[in-house]
């Protein structure tokens, strides 16, 4: 299994905002893309707490390619993602992926 983790932090001010889009982001890609096994958003409480970490799993790294390859035609994705960069929602930079494989 492969899984996918990126995290964000919080713009100040912003944390109702990034905590919503993180909710309905989710959500839509739950709903709109079966091969993603499981996706999930959570907030830090401890360490920075204005980190949102979004994980989801995969059966495969194929599974992965193919799921993202779809991302860019996809105009309800973009349509958030446009909401997130114009809102200001998370610190320029501080978006940072990481792809695990289970052992």
């Amino acid at each position: 299994m492969i899984r996918l983790q990126w995290t964000a932090q919080i713009s100040r001010g912003k944390n109702l905002g990034a905590i919503q889009w993180a909710k309905e982001s989710t959500e839509y890609l739950r709903a709109k893309y079966p091969d993603i096994l499981a996706i999930a958003a959570y907030e830090e409480h401890f360490g920075n707490v204005n980190t949102i970490h979004i994980f989801s799993d995969y059966e495969s790294l194929a599974m992965l390619e193919a799921v993202e390859a779809q991302y860019p035609s996809d105009a309800g994705l973009q349509t958030l993602m446009k909401k997130s960069n114009e809102e200001g929602l998370f610190i320029e930079g501080s978006i940072h992926g990481t792809l695990v494989r289970s052992l």
